[in-house]
């Protein structure tokens, strides 16, 4: 696993410098408005059918800017495919795995998916999604596929399979509001400690202003676990001996502080937020500071009208110097066995892949694209996250940390137990420490188990 994660971190470097270095053409112009309810589209969609071949398709991550985008692809799709409809469900992402899990019980998954790396293993360990290798291998577009992200979809299962073809891959990213900083006085914080500081003087309770909005709600332990890491400045999640560092001192102490700004430098509503009311909070000017990732940029953008206004900024860095960063946060495709006409399905991924669509999709969300050739595109020597991620990447102190993410029981063990745990501590009643333990031992046994199978 180690060395895994060592060659994971040197290509993941490698693809995000190399956009550094490239000229070239810009990429589509991202545009749209915002889309009807998914309810609608979906109806819409469908009516277009006729005696085309249908392609069902899951959103796991549905919104009205990223509907719209989608909506502008499939259009085009279409068009270059007349015989091929894509039948478009956008889900919420705190509801998809379950969403996908109920299918797959009941035998009705769509043709393809979009699965979050959080909880894909989760998905593709039910062994219900196709093994994508031999079509991948007569595709002619296979060989702009950055290779690190390829490599960490095959961690997904121990089978070393594709079963995901990434479609985005991401970083996670301190936002500041730059007047509330200046107004302040103050920099965007470099250190863990510096955040802490922060967050407090930002606070105005009087004015309803706060330093920071914690995250909650739904998804809530993926998250935290990334910070957690991230404070305590390695990337070893298992010891030798199998065993999750997961609850050490240190991360107990990081634990305690970071929770315990809840309702004191962050909204009371907090304890149950998700994304949508995080980014409100930050959009809205209700708080200084939101830990999120690249996907939210285009929300600040419409939220600030414009691109200046809020910084996008590496997570603080530890004690010891280092920086850590997530190397498994990408999204990605799959196809289900229910898929009746996989060669149409297969279109479908791969034109979302492709070099247009791949750009123009990764540009209007401001994510990274995993297709090396939009490493040409102008945006993304323009887009200042796009230059943080690339900037904070490459630096000599980075090292780059898989989540326990790959094991079949993550999804289930973070929403069944440590989301109500996080709410149990941010409430007082439950410990920082007796939360860590808890997930640490759940952790400790699917890796057992995950080692033994």
């Amino acid at each position: 696993m180690k060395k895994m994660k060592k060659v994971l971190a040197c290509a993941v470097a490698a693809a995000m410098t190399a956009s550094l270095a490239a000229c070239g053409g810009s990429g589509d112009s991202a545009g749209g408005t915002a889309a009807a309810s998914t309810e609608a589209v979906k109806a819409n969609t469908t009516e277009a059918a006729g005696d085309k071949v249908t392609v069902t398709f899951w959103d796991e991550n549905a919104g009205d800017e990223r509907t719209q985008y989608y909506m502008d692809i499939i259009e085009n799709f279409e068009k270059e495919n007349p015989d091929i409809h894509i039948e478009y469900l956008g889900l919420s992402s705190g509801d998809a795995l379950s969403k996908y899990q109920t299918a797959i019980a009941a035998g009705e998954t769509p043709d393809v998916g979009g699965l979050n790396n959080g909880w894909a293993a989760t998905v593709i360990g039910q062994n219900h999604c196709v093994a994508l290798d031999d079509m991948l291998a007569a595709w002619d577009g296979s060989k702009d596929m950055e290779d690190g992200y390829m490599q960490i979809c095959r961690t997904q299962n121990k089978d070393g399979k594709i079963y995901m073809m990434p479609t985005s891959a991401n970083f996670i990213t301190l936002w500041t509001n730059d007047e509330m900083f200046e107004k302040a006085g103050l920099e965007a914080p470099k250190t863990w400690d510096e955040f802490f500081e922060d967050a407090k003087l930002l606070t105005d309770k009087d004015n309803g202003q706060y330093g920071y909005t914690i995250r909650g709600g739904s998804a809530s332990p993926a998250i935290l676990i990334d910070f957690i890491y991230s404070y305590l400045g390695t990337d070893e999640v298992f010891d030798k001996d199998g065993k999750t560092t997961l609850n050490c001192d240190e991360a107990v102490e990081f634990l305690e502080k970071y929770l315990g700004l809840y309702g004191e430098y962050t909204p009371e509503s907090d304890i149950t937020a998700g994304y949508k009311e995080i980014s409100a909070n930050f959009d809205s000017g209700v708080s200084a500071m939101l830990t999120h990732n690249l996907g939210s940029y285009g929300s600040h953008v419409t939220a600030f009208g414009g691109t200046t206004g809020f910084t996008a900024n590496p997570l603080p860095t530890a004690t010891n110097g280092k920086y850590i960063n997530y190397g498994g946060a990408i999204t990605g495709l799959a196809m289900f066995d229910t898929c009746k006409n996989q060669e149409a399905a297969w279109k479908w991924i791969t034109y979302m892949c492709g070099q247009d669509a791949n750009s123009y999709w990764n540009k209007s969300i401001g994510q990274l694209p995993t297709n090396t050739a939009c490493y040409n595109d102008d945006w993304m020597k323009d887009m200042q996250p796009i230059q943080c991620a690339i900037k904070t990447t490459s630096q000599d102190n980075c090292l780059t940390y898989t989540s326990p993410a790959y094991l079949p029981e993550w999804g289930s063990i973070n929403s069944t137990y440590i989301e109500p745990g996080i709410q149990s501590v941010m409430s007082g009643d439950m410990t920082a420490k007796e939360l860590l333990d808890m997930w640490a031992e759940y952790l400790n046994a699917a890796y057992a188990n995950y080692m033994a199978n």
